[in-house]
This record gives C-alpha cells, structure tokens and sequence, in this order.
C-alpha cells in the first residue's frame, strides 16, 4: 500500500531526502502510521537510511502534522502522489534535462476540480511589449474558451496576460507558484489580487511548497517544470533568447509535447529584444507558430493531442475532458 500525506510531508522534513528518494522509498515501505515507519525503519538497508534515527523521525513527523494542521486552518488543501485525485500527467512530469521529476505534494487554493480541464502553459518575459500583453490575453482568452486551464505562474508580465486572459471569458486558470500559498508569501505582492480573483472564479492555486515558505532562485527554476509537466502544450507570448521562460520550454521539448511561439509581424516587433526568443524558436522549428491565422487549426490539433496523450501515454481515455 502506499504512503499517506502525512508520512510523506514527513519525509520531505529530512535532509537530504527528495522526491525521487522519497517515491524510491514508497516501493518498499508499507506504514501507515509514524509507529509503523519507525518499526520498519530498521530494515532499510544503506547509509543515509542508518543516519536518520527514530528521534528524527518522529521530530520530522510532528512538523509534517503541524504543516497539515496549519494549512487545513488557512483553507490550503494537500493532494499527495498516490491519491487518486493527483493529476495523472504531473506523474510523468519531466525537468528540462529529460529526466522524470513530479512533485509528490501539492497544497492548493481553490477548486481542485479546475484539473478536469487540460492544461495549456502560457508563459513569457516580465517585461512584454504593449503589443505582446494584447497578443497574450488574447490568445489566452482563445484557449480558454475552447476548454483550456490557462497554467502559468502568476509573474508580471506574459504570466499576468495568461491569467487575466483566461480570467476575460468566464474560462479557467491555474497558477503554479514557487513560494506557499499564504497570501503574505504571494510573490509578488502586486500580484495578490489576481490570485484572490483566480480562487474567486473556479480558478486554482497550486505549489510544492509549505505554508511559511518563500521561494528562492532554484524554486522558481524548478516551478517551471511543474508549468510545463501540468500542461499538454506551451504557449510563449514573448521571450529574449534567454531568460526564466527557457526552463519551462526545455522541459516542454524534453516531454514531447507541442511547443507553441505567437509569430510577430510588425517590424517593431520583429526587432525588439524580447521577442528575438520566439523567433530563434521558430527558426530552429523548435515551437511552432501561433497566429490568428492559423487559430482555429491549432485548437483542433491541440485537442486531438490531448485525446492521444491521455490514451498512449497515460493509458486512459478523454477521463471527462472537454464534457
């Protein structure tokens, strides 16, 4: 049988001990209670197993209940990798150098059931052009309205655009953040009352990571992961040909799933720094261009895509998708 939310949370309080640890751990350990892990402890073979004695355990497992017990008294929910529940495309969520990384907490605000819609990233730079904060919403607003969850990450910017995007149709979006979902660890701030509005309209918020904490360098990097893993495709609005939105387009390409740039036709555009990314992606073929004139096409595709994924890949059917 597998681990619980709370002897997992308890896990992750040890040093040294990440996700793919921790999920390796799940094939052998049977516990259900804390009492049952720190009895079964003893028969783990291995030197990092041998370091962590009962007292850490338990010390670790009094954290975890109080991190369960702090966010159910801030209104966060905890979905955990063996749950039936935990999104099935998270379970095969790849980082950007190719190699299999899902998450196996996830805390939420909002309506969980937002996940019954396929994901599609729509993400850039902090810094888009006038141009490229219209082209966002927009196409943004396209998908959602062909029954798309908007995923980004709540950034300024071309995350911003996807989210309010969304937001304009009555549609669904979902931000993947890198800090906890206390509204006083909301990065960034200027951003607080786009995630209420999300909450407020279906929408949902979602991290790895426990109430109190505030997201550094490596979090952010690996947050984009989770945009791309949660997602059957990727939108990017504008880019430089480097910057954070590479991380999330490395892992999109590492996945094999479609890649998506809007192709810019003004010469202002075409010249300005922060769009010299989605051309290099579309010169090299990397992403494929995303215009109005190719719109209706595109979502035709997208869909089928989904309906592909879902059956290959993961061996299920459309499971409610689009209904």
């Amino acid at each position: 049988m597998a681990l619980n939310t709370e002897l997992l949370i308890t896990l992750q309080q040890l040093k040294g001990f990440g996700n793919k640890t921790i999920l390796e751990l799940s094939k052998v350990l049977t516990a259900k209670t804390i009492d049952d892990l720190c009895e079964e402890w003893h028969s783990l073979n291995g030197k990092k197993y041998a370091k962590v004695t009962e007292l850490d355990l338990r010390g670790a497992n009094k954290v975890a209940c109080r991190i369960i017990e702090a966010s159910e008294f801030e209104g966060i929910g905890i979905i955990s990798y063996f749950e039936d529940f935990f999104p099935e495309i998270l379970r095969t969520c790849m980082d950007e150098d190719g190699k299999l990384n899902p998450p196996i907490i996830l805390y939420y605000r909002g309506d969980i059931k937002a996940l019954n819609k396929p994901g599609i990233a729509v993400i850039g730079t902090r810094e888009p052009t006038p141009m490229g904060t219209k082209a966002g919403i927009f196409f943004a607003g396209e998908l959602a309205k062909n029954g798309f969850n908007i995923v980004s990450g709540l950034a300024v910017g071309c995350d911003t655009t996807g989210h309010e995007g969304a937001l304009s149709v009555g549609g669904t979006t979902t931000a993947f953040l890198a800090n906890s979902l206390a509204w006083n660890d909301i990065y960034p701030q200027t951003n607080v009352e786009l995630a209420h509005r999300i909450v407020e309209n279906g929408g949902l918020l979602l991290s790895e990571y426990p109430l109190g904490y505030k997201g550094g360098k490596y979090a952010f990097i690996s947050r984009d992961r989770l945009q791309a893993g949660l997602s059957y495709a990727t939108l990017v609005v504008q880019t430089g040909e480097k910057g954070g939105t590479m991380h999330a387009v490395n892992a999109t390409l590492a996945s094999n799933k479609p890649l998506y740039a809007i192709k810019y036709n003004h010469d202002a555009e075409l010249h300005h720094p922060k769009v010299q990314g989605n051309i290099k992606l579309l010169n090299e073929e990397k992403a494929m261009p995303f215009n109005t004139q190719n719109i209706l096409g595109t979502m035709v595709y997208l869909k089928k895509f989904v309906e592909t994924y879902n059956k290959r890949l993961l061996g299920k059917g459309k499971n409610g998708l689009f209904d």
